[in-house]
């Protein structure tokens, strides 16, 4: 990690006209496979501060917690699009359940803009409750003190590399990178990233999102870097592979949503 302090090489600004260290994509990429959710709601830290004693449910939710969500009378969500970890399912029974209003802000917005939110709206009734931002957001985000400390009932479960010691954050899913297209209108399928440089894919490569807010695209650059050599320790073959794209032409900085490959 040290050595990346050291240098710094250009990424997104050959891509997108912006710069980005070594140290920084390593930050963003560590655990770039998975998604965290921090809570970060007034009910989440009085029931943090319940202790063992608390009433619980059968769930293991704190009964103080569920008291106080009701009693604000809803709950405020943000970047969680109903396509996206089964999200629409889980949005649809937790209102039924609980019979609490839920405000979905920017469903399909960025880690960056999810922090970015928690300072913005601080104090504000539309402040987001609990955020899904990806490990390196939610290491800056607890640092900086965007989140308040909870404990899950599965908290000690998780592997202490996936959570925060002080329960600010902690991991709840994870993901495994693929390569997705629209196979009646691209030919021939791609199937390694190497493929993507045929030039048969001319602007027609995506990353969803960018690298420097998305943690979907760190993702996406840092399993770039695995398929060309790199390692957890060295994402350069990632970065270098992308210039590569950019250079060919198959590279374009568009959002690859599935919307955006219907239309490839």
């Amino acid at each position: 990690m040290e050595d990346y302090e050291l240098q710094e090489i250009e990424f997104w600004r050959k891509l997108e006209e912006e710069s980005m260290s070594r140290s920084s994509m390593l930050r963003r990429s560590a655990a770039a496979a998975f998604g965290l959710t921090i809570l970060s709601s007034p009910a989440a830290a009085l029931a943090a501060r319940g202790g063992a004693a608390e009433a619980m449910t059968a769930d293991g939710i704190p009964k103080k917690l569920i008291a106080a969500a009701k009693k604000e009378g809803q709950l405020n969500v943000i970047a969680l699009p109903h396509s996206w970890a089964n999200y629409g399912e889980i949005i649809s029974k937790f209102k039924t359940k609980y019979g609490l209003k839920m405000d979905e802000a920017n469903p399909d917005g960025t880690s960056a803009q999810e922090n970015q939110a928690i300072r913005s709206l601080k104090g504000s009734s539309r402040a987001p409750d609990t955020v899904d931002v990806g490990p390196s957001f939610a290491i800056a985000g607890a640092d900086e003190g965007l989140y308040k400390a909870y404990k899950v009932a599965t908290y000690k479960t998780i592997p202490k590399g996936m959570k925060d010691a002080r329960a600010r954050w902690y991991g709840d899913y994870w993901g495994a990178i693929s390569i997705g297209y629209n196979a009646s209108l691209i030919k021939p399928a791609p199937k390694t990233f190497k493929d993507l440089l045929n030039p048969a894919y001319k602007n027609k490569v995506a990353l969803n999102g960018n690298p420097l807010t998305s943690n979907s695209a760190v993702s996406g650059v840092f399993a770039a870097a695995l398929a060309n050599g790199g390692s957890l320790n060295n994402v350069a073959p990632g970065i270098d592979f992308f210039r590569q794209l950019k250079k060919a032409g198959n590279f374009i900085p568009v959002d690859g949503t599935p919307q955006a490959r219907r239309r490839s």
